[in-house]
């Protein structure tokens, strides 16, 4: 049974990842909704910043930890002159502070594992960026260079570092569209259909799995052929 952090736990494509890793020992986050699955759960708004010390705190009992998986997102549809600073420090809170203080609280522990992962879910948006989403989808884009990046860094103590970019994934976020804006999308995506959270949550479980050890650095593409 690995030990498992998961932050990021109650939205769509958290919980699809958290159903299928019942049978291990879950440490899970989120801001405010409470997880469907069992898990130890703590709340924690990564929009506002965060000490590397208040996740030491939480996890101090358990000196390994296998995967440290990030799914945290939000949207933000706006201009660029549209959007505040403080939206900015909200969107980079979430997608790089709060995943830069997670690796540095458990780097230890990941080090003290025998097969250790981390897996941030990205977006298509951050390898081809989006107008009208210019912000999300830079912050987007810098999790993916540190995924690059700590890939390397991380490659002597036997971690692998990936990313999971979804395209357009069934969910909370695509379903408040109406359905004229659905058809216009679906006409442009090559398969035609949604992605199910499901999909997203299979390649989680692979690349943290033995059979993913060589692969480390990667950002790996559910779009349906949308962009190739």
């Amino acid at each position: 049974m690995s030990n498992i952090v998961l932050v990021g736990a109650t939205g769509d494509i958290g919980k699809s990842i958290h159903g299928n890793l019942q049978n291990h020992n879950l440490i899970t986050f989120s801001h405010r909704n409470t997880p469907v699955y069992n898990s130890r759960h703590y709340y924690l708004d990564l929009s506002q910043p965060f000490t590397k010390e208040a996740i030491d705190r939480k996890l101090e009992e358990f000196d390994t930890v296998d995967t440290l998986i990030f799914t945290p997102g939000e949207a933000l549809f706006e201009l660029i002159q549209d959007t505040s600073l403080e939206q900015v420090d909200k969107q980079y809170n979430v997608s790089i502070r709060a995943l830069i203080t997670f690796i540095q609280s458990l780097l230890g522990k990941l080090r003290h594992s025998d097969c250790a992962s981390i897996i941030v879910i990205s977006s298509v948006w951050g390898t081809y960026g989006s107008s009208m989403e210019s912000v999300y989808s830079a912050f987007k884009g810098a999790q993916e260079t540190l995924v690059k990046s700590l890939a390397k860094e991380l490659a002597p103590s036997n971690i692998t570092v990936n990313a999971v970019a979804p395209g357009v994934v069934r969910g909370k976020m695509t379903l408040k569209l109406n359905e004229s804006d659905i058809s216009m999308m679906l006409e442009d995506l090559p398969q035609g259909r949604l992605i199910e959270p499901e999909e997203v949550a299979s390649a989680v479980e692979y690349l943290r799995s033995d059979k993913a050890r060589s692969i480390t650095g990667e950002v790996l593409k559910i779009n349906g052929g949308w962009y190739t």
